[in-house]
Protein backbone atom coordinates (compact mmCIF):
# COMPACT_ATOMS: atom_id res chain seq x y z
CA UNK A 1 0.00 0.00 0.00
CA UNK A 2 1.75 3.64 -0.79
CA UNK A 3 1.20 6.11 1.36
CA UNK A 4 2.05 8.49 -1.51
CA UNK A 5 0.12 11.53 -1.14
CA UNK A 6 -1.26 11.10 2.08
CA UNK A 7 0.82 13.90 3.53
CA UNK A 8 -1.93 15.80 6.38
CA UNK A 9 -0.53 19.38 7.02
CA UNK A 10 1.92 19.98 4.61
CA UNK A 11 0.54 22.93 1.86
CA UNK A 12 1.52 21.51 -1.48
CA UNK A 13 0.07 24.88 -2.98
CA UNK A 14 3.23 26.45 -1.37
CA UNK A 15 5.98 23.63 -2.55
CA UNK A 16 4.34 23.37 -5.87
CA UNK A 17 6.30 24.95 -8.81
CA UNK A 18 5.22 25.30 -12.42
CA UNK A 19 7.61 22.80 -13.88
CA UNK A 20 6.64 20.29 -11.39
CA UNK A 21 4.12 17.32 -12.48
CA UNK A 22 2.21 15.68 -9.65
CA UNK A 23 4.36 13.10 -8.65
CA UNK A 24 7.54 15.34 -8.57
CA UNK A 25 5.71 17.10 -6.41
CA UNK A 26 4.85 14.37 -3.86
CA UNK A 27 8.46 13.32 -4.38
CA UNK A 28 9.84 16.68 -3.22
CA UNK A 29 6.92 16.83 -0.24
CA UNK A 30 8.53 13.29 1.14
CA UNK A 31 12.49 14.57 1.00
CA UNK A 32 11.01 17.56 2.85
CA UNK A 33 9.71 16.16 5.29
CA UNK A 34 10.65 11.89 5.78
CA UNK A 35 10.13 12.18 9.63
CA UNK A 36 6.46 13.46 8.71
CA UNK A 37 6.07 10.36 6.75
CA UNK A 38 7.58 8.16 8.86
CA UNK A 39 4.92 8.90 11.68
CA UNK A 40 2.06 8.82 9.14
CA UNK A 41 3.09 5.11 8.08
CA UNK A 42 3.70 4.36 11.65
CA UNK A 43 0.51 5.76 13.06
CA UNK A 44 -1.38 3.86 9.98
CA UNK A 45 0.18 0.18 10.94
CA UNK A 46 0.02 1.19 14.99
CA UNK A 47 -4.06 1.81 14.32
CA UNK A 48 -4.40 -0.96 12.63
CA UNK A 49 -2.52 -3.83 14.97
CA UNK A 50 -4.74 -2.23 17.72
CA UNK A 51 -7.64 -2.67 16.23
CA UNK A 52 -6.86 -6.35 15.25
CA UNK A 53 -5.33 -7.13 18.99
CA UNK A 54 -8.91 -5.55 20.37
CA UNK A 55 -10.98 -7.73 17.78
CA UNK A 56 -9.12 -11.13 19.16
CA UNK A 57 -9.23 -10.16 22.39
CA UNK A 58 -12.97 -9.38 22.51
CA UNK A 59 -13.51 -12.57 20.96
CA UNK A 60 -11.19 -14.56 23.43
CA UNK A 61 -12.94 -12.72 26.58
CA UNK A 62 -16.29 -12.19 25.67
CA UNK A 63 -16.93 -16.42 26.26
CA UNK A 64 -14.91 -16.42 29.53
CA UNK A 65 -17.19 -12.85 30.91
CA UNK A 66 -20.14 -14.50 30.12
CA UNK A 67 -19.67 -17.21 32.05
CA UNK A 68 -18.26 -15.33 35.13
CA UNK A 69 -21.61 -12.96 35.11
CA UNK A 70 -24.75 -14.80 35.34
CA UNK A 71 -27.80 -13.48 36.94
CA UNK A 72 -28.36 -13.90 40.15
CA UNK A 73 -30.82 -16.61 41.11
CA UNK A 74 -33.59 -16.29 43.45
CA UNK A 75 -33.08 -18.83 45.87
CA UNK A 76 -36.43 -20.59 47.80
CA UNK A 77 -35.69 -19.32 51.25
CA UNK A 78 -36.17 -15.86 49.72
CA UNK A 79 -39.51 -16.55 48.35
CA UNK A 80 -41.01 -17.86 51.59
CA UNK A 81 -39.98 -14.55 53.08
Amino acid sequence: QSYRGTLAGVNLSLINESTNTGVDTLRQVEAMYPALLFKQQLTTYLEKIYGILCDNLKNEISPLLGLCIQVPRTSRASLVK
